[in-house]
């Protein structure tokens, strides 16, 4: 690990800013090549245990591999951008927000997996990647890079980037 007096309060390390978008990729390439089969397995399994999902699950089920990679890539390329504008510029916030709402993202998964019973397609590369994105966090609390009101504003509009990204890919992809 690296020793404290590493990380500055000007800068992160590089290996924190671009570890993001490598756990992004291993994590969405999951997602992209083994999500959309297993729920057209798993579709009537879905409907039943959550029938008022069910119009989202035929349309969740209805994705195509390459449309979900599309909506992945898109993702990718914005996280791209704010990683290296955060790695030029130093300033750490969009960064941290979308670090934050990936986190959480993927925290979100090992709930689906309690909920649905089954483990699924994103649940096994988000849980390595959940433990690195927990070391990350550690890593930035000892920094003191950021105090509690920063992770907790970036917290929440990285959540609310997110959401509304998600929701309009999904929109456009009519899912």
């Amino acid at each position: 690990l690296y020793p404290q007096t590493l990380m500055a309060a000007e800068q992160l390390p590089d290996l924190l800013l671009w570890a993001l978008p490598v756990l992004f990729v291993a994590h969405d390439a999951e997602e992209a090549l083994f999500l959309p089969s297993w729920l057209g397995r798993n579709r009537n399994f879905l409907r039943r245990r959550f029938p008022r999902m069910a119009d989202w699950t035929d349309r969740a089920a209805s994705l195509s591999r390459s449309r979900f990679a599309c909506m992945a890539a898109e993702e990718l390329a914005l996280l791209l951008l704010v990683t290296a504008y955060a790695f030029i510029s130093h300033d750490y916030y969009p960064w941290l927000a979308l670090f934050l709402a990936f986190a959480l993202h993927l925290a979100g998964h090992l709930v689906q997996w309690a909920v649905v019973g089954r483990i699924f397609p994103a649940v096994v590369s988000s849980i390595p990647a959940l433990a690195v994105c927990g070391w990350m966090l550690h890593r930035l609390i000892v920094s003191r890079v950021f105090d509690l009101r920063e992770y907790l504003l970036c917290g929440v509009s990285g959540a609310v980037v997110a959401a509304l990204n998600l929701w309009l890919l999904h929109a456009v992809a009519g899912t």
